[in-house]
């Protein structure tokens, strides 16, 4: 109940802020994520994965620093915004149902998912001087994506060498997530199907 209240106020102050199409965009977002698996119903491993990833998202960003290669690459080319190709995908494509149920386990709350302002282009949470959300509340493959130009920039740098290593570290995590998430749900499902075999096979046998 208070979550739907909470949807449908945060829905009327993203129509007053902004354009419909990132209103519409949040408001099917966040849903998702109310309907991710919590704690109560993922496993310790999960959540265990989950928090492990919220700090490796925080450790990578600290390393990466103010990087020039990203404030460079605009698109559209015409768009004098921070933040680029990357950042103008689709939010559903950027935060896929792994990725929501890593942010949820991890701490990540409705309230936390603040929009960016302006114009909506690409990602609802690209705005001109960047991402709106805390690093922590950013999908794993926003916070881990290198390009050639910023790959570039950072083995000119010298520190290439050491982010690299946590960007692999970071996707080895959350490929591992996945793998877990991925089980567990297979297993509720092998046994829904098992349930409703044998409770089928049952009624047959008393009909009989």
């Amino acid at each position: 109940m208070l979550a739907g209240v909470f949807l449908a106020v945060r829905y009327v102050l993203d129509r007053l802020s902004g354009p419909r199409s990132r209103a519409e965009e949040l408001l099917k977002l966040r849903r998702r994520l109310i309907d991710a698996d919590g704690p109560g119903v993922a496993s310790r491993a999960e959540k265990g994965l989950a928090l492990c990833l919220r700090e490796l998202r925080r450790e990578l960003a600290t390393k990466l620093g103010s990087v020039h290669a990203c404030a460079r690459c605009v698109r559209p080319p015409s768009t004098n915004w921070q933040g680029g190709e990357c950042c103008s995908a689709e939010t559903r494509d950027l935060f896929n149902d792994h990725e929501l149920a890593a942010l949820r386990l991890a701490g990540t709350t409705l309230a936390r998912l603040k929009p960016a302002r302006g114009a909506h282009r690409g990602c609802a949470f690209r705005g001109a001087s960047g991402c709106s959300l805390e690093v922590e509340d950013r999908p794993s493959v926003c916070v881990g994506y290198a390009c050639r130009e910023l790959l570039i920039e950072l083995s000119r740098r010298g520190d290439g060498t050491t982010i690299a290593r946590l960007q692999d570290e970071l996707q080895a995590v959350f490929q591992r997530f996945v793998a877990e998430r991925t089980t567990r749900m297979q297993k509720v499902l092998y046994g829904e199907l098992e349930a409703g075999l044998l409770g089928h096979a049952g009624r047959r046998t008393r009909a009989k």
